[in-house]
């Protein structure tokens, strides 16, 4: 099937069948009479309605991302495709309503998340417990209202669910939750490696003696826990194919390892990976994880259901976030100081924590303005609250001169970013505001 590709920001690629000539009304990210509009919206008239720092979403671009990996991996030999959103991720209810309408799954990490998908309209059938460390109250509460799934992370994890399904008189579906202990080291949030803490490590032999063995035999011999498959996450953000793939392959050789010993493997959950371009390095576009997929698993999948979690992928580019220039300080013709009206721990603390470049744009755009030099820092005395930008060496970003009142868009914002904001020196949290374009 045909695309109409629609850029948002500078780099991530959006698709819109060609069919559907109602939605080709406007570039998702785009200048109209030198004002920024995001999704059709008009930024300076909006931002007259609202104070700022302000997160936008689109609800739009969140369908958007969830059908296109819907489509993408819809195309492999497989026997059954589930999409599962991350709640951590992002916490905001209209995100995970607007994905429960999908008929999306999702990965829970606590029970608050468990709740938060219940409260939103999450089937509870459809909620897949991965935390490492699951207390007897949240797998209590998650069995009595219906979750579907629990990833077994360790030996002791184990045999809490165990515990708990006995004591309710409950069986639990469990998914074994494997490190294959590969080699990931292109990203900062690698979940796999010998050392990880995340899952059972896979010593590539499912010998009598490994623990992989023995917690998949005490799972298939108790009463109270029924084997279902494997979860494997490998990582976010991930951009080398050739590691993904020797990944990959780790666990469908431990897939036909399991299936040699008599035992059926029915769902394989593959937990993320699959990267947003912060305008940083080049990244393999989703298409190429699907590829590595039908390549490694190849006959294996015709018989899987197959499940795919994914937060940042579909979730980043669905916002952006909007600061005043509060104050500029003209240090040197070379350096100039602009402080928003925030901290960045308080909204995108992404770009201290994990040293993260978010593209900007001003909301006005002057053709004929100069380009300078600036050092975008955060309101708080803090000396860690600024936005280092792509030039390391004195941490500036190059943009159209701003003046005090301006209005900048930090693009991409969408995943962690409200996850992990905070109210560190007291402030507030931002505002959220949805873009719904069906009420447009």
């Amino acid at each position: 099937m045909g695309f109409i590709k629609y850029v948002i920001g500078d780099n991530t690629v959006l698709h819109l069948e060609k069919e559907d000539k109602e939605k080709v009304k406007y570039l998702l990210l785009d200048y109209k009479d030198n004002i920024l509009h995001f999704n059709g919206i008009n930024l300076e008239e909006l931002l007259k309605k609202y104070k700022t720092p302000i997160f936008l979403f689109s609800q739009e671009i969140l369908e958007m991302q969830y059908d296109r990996i819907n489509e993408i991996f819809s195309s492999l030999n497989i026997d059954s495709l589930k999409i599962a959103f991350s709640v951590k991720s992002n916490p905001v209810p209209r995100v995970a309503q607007t994905f429960a309408k999908k008929g999306s799954y999702f990965e829970a990490t606590s029970l608050g998340e468990v709740k938060h998908v219940l409260a939103n309209g999450g089937v509870p059938n459809h909620i897949i417990f991965t935390n490492i460390v699951k207390t007897v109250s949240a797998i209590k509460f998650s069995l009595e209202h219906g979750v579907g799934l629990f990833a077994v992370d360790s030996w002791s994890d184990m045999l809490n669910i165990e515990r708990v399904c006995k004591s309710l008189q409950l069986k639990s579906n469990v998914l074994l939750r494997v490190n294959p202990g590969t080699l990931l080291d292109d990203t900062l949030f690698s979940c796999t490696g010998i050392n990880s803490k995340i899952g059972i490590l896979n010593s590539n032999n499912l010998d009598n003696d490994s623990l992989l063995r023995s917690i998949l035999d005490y799972c298939l011999n108790s009463k109270w826990l029924s084997f279902r498959g494997l979860h494997v996450h490998l990582g976010s953000q991930i951009i080398n194919l050739d590691q993904y793939r020797e990944g990959m392959r780790r666990i469908s050789q431990l897939i036909s390892q399991i299936e040699n010993l008599g035992t059926k493997v029915k769902i394989l959950d593959i937990g993320g990976g699959f990267p947003v371009n912060y305008g940083g390095k080049e990244i393999p576009p989703v298409e190429k994880f699907r590829d590595v997929i039908q390549e490694v698993f190849n006959g294996q999948l015709s018989s899987l259901e197959l499940i795919l979690e994914s937060g940042r992928y579909l979730t980043a580019p669905a916002s952006i976030l909007v600061f005043q220039i509060a104050i500029i300080k003209e240090i040197n013709p070379f350096l100039n100081i602009a402080c928003v009206n925030g901290s960045f721990y308080n909204t995108i603390p992404d770009v201290i924590i994990a040293d993260w470049f978010f593209p900007i744009k001003n909301v006005k755009h002057n053709k004929n303005s100069p380009i300078k030099p600036y050092r975008i820092v955060g309101s708080s005395n803090d000396t860690l609250d600024l936005y280092h930008g792509q030039n390391k060496k004195d941490n500036t970003v190059l943009l159209p001169k701003l003046e005090e009142g301006d209005n900048i868009a930090f693009l991409q914002v969408g995943a962690y970013s409200i996850s992990f904001n905070s109210t560190y020196c007291m402030e507030e949290r931002p505002l959220v505001h949805f873009i719904d374009n069906s009420s447009q």
